[in-house]
């Protein structure tokens, strides 16, 4: 019985019109395999390495780091900011967590460490608005506001670096900050205070400012662990407390405590239609200050 099946199926396997097609499938069949094989060895198939935060890093550490990690290194640009040190990353892609497979680039933005000189803008006679526009398209960054009595209220009365009046036409690194000396008019004159919970430090900022104002102290709370954290924690507390219609004078510091707890943050304050009588935020110190 069984060499009866044995020669049928040896009977059908010698036909070529059989053995051919068959022949055909088991080569596809193979090949197909081997190429899944291929592929998934060639592409790490499910192997990811997260890329680790080079942010502050010099050049000795970022290569060492990478090397450890089984990535390359590619600067793709370079700037110059003075509170960092020369030659350490600024800023990174992919970001820091991110899974990549082995052998990836990681593209570094570096501090400069020979900052490119750029000739120093005429801002003075300019309003407050209009000098830092200027100011940032030389790649300069506008520092502290300073006030004295001056029939031009927020107009520039003097442009300062390093501590000292800089004339215009003088060349400095770019990036370099510039500190400015405004009118404040001639009766004490104020301006308000704005809302700035929920904002980022760099937003934060830039609302002061145009409010003609200062940041004073910058608290970080325990959620923000790096650079990248700071750069994405939100304001959750500000002193002096926001109220509606709030004066105060011109130049004065406002500090900020930030965090990247979402459930940290107040809402909005209710506007005026709807709540005559606006309670202030509270002003809520945290129990422990990471950074400063």
């Amino acid at each position: 019985m069984f060499e009866k099946i044995k020669n049928y199926f040896l009977k059908l396997l010698n036909n070529p019109f059989i053995k051919t097609p068959l022949l055909a499938l088991a080569i596809v069949v193979v090949a197909g395999i081997l190429l899944f094989i291929f592929l998934y060895f060639f592409t790490r198939h499910g192997q990811g390495y997260p890329v680790p935060d080079f942010t502050g890093m010099d050049r000795q550490q970022y290569l060492a780091v990478a090397k450890k990690n089984k990535m390359r290194i590619e600067i793709s640009d370079s700037v110059f900011i003075m509170t960092r040190n020369p030659g350490t990353v600024i800023s990174q892609t992919p970001t820091p967590g991110v899974k990549v497979k082995a052998n990836r680039r990681v593209f570094l933005t570096v501090n400069a460490t020979n900052p490119q000189p750029e000739e120093m803008p005429n801002v003075v006679g300019l309003t407050l608005r209009q000098a830092k526009s200027t100011l940032e398209l030389k790649g300069f960054v506008l520092g502290n506001l300073s006030f004295k009595p001056d029939i031009a209220i927020n107009n520039v009365l003097e442009q300062q670096y390093m501590g000292s009046a800089i004339s215009p036409g003088e060349f400095i690194p770019k990036g370099s900050t510039i500190n400015l000396v405004l009118g404040r008019g001639l009766n004490n004159e104020k301006t308000v205070l704005p809302y700035l919970v929920g904002l980022t430090l760099a937003d934060a900022r830039n609302l002061l400012l145009e409010a003609s104002l200062n940041m004073g102290k910058t608290r970080f709370d325990e959620t923000v662990q790096n650079f990248v954290d700071s750069l994405n924690a939100r304001v959750y507390s500000q002193y002096p407390g926001y109220m509606p219609e709030t004066f105060i004078g011109f130049g004065s510091r406002v500090d900020l405590w930030l965090t990247i707890n979402e459930s940290r943050i107040p809402p909005p304050p209710e506007t005026d239609e709807v709540k005559k009588e606006e309670e202030p935020v509270q002003f809520v110190e945290p129990e422990e200050d990471i950074f400063e």
